[in-house]
């Protein structure tokens, strides 16, 4: 199974409803902004999907990140992360 987050509207309305409310989650309009996946270390879009064993695995091409898990993220989201992991870079180049 791969994992992949999605950080919109219908993780943060289920939040909202709690456990115990019943919603049909695959008939909600979800005229969030559009998303796409993207590395969780870099924010990279780079990626290429690699199959075999019980699951495949990931691989960014501009920081070497190979896993399972990536995440599903805006265009703002994505921005974010790409900051975070170029302040990280630089303060380990110092």
């Amino acid at each position: 199974m791969t994992g992949i987050v999605r950080l919109s509207g219908v993780m943060q309305m289920e939040e909202e409803l709690g456990e115990n409310e019943d919603i049909d989650f695959l008939n909600i309009d979800d005229d969030q902004e559009e998303t796409t996946q993207v590395c969780p270390v870099c924010g990279s879009i780079d990626l290429y999907y690699e199959a075999g064993g019980v699951e495949g695995l990931y691989h960014c091409k501009h920081c070497g990140y190979i896993g399972s898990f990536i995440v599903e993220a805006n265009e703002e989201m994505a921005r974010l992360i790409r900051k975070e992991y170029d302040s990280r870079e630089l303060n380990t180049a110092l």
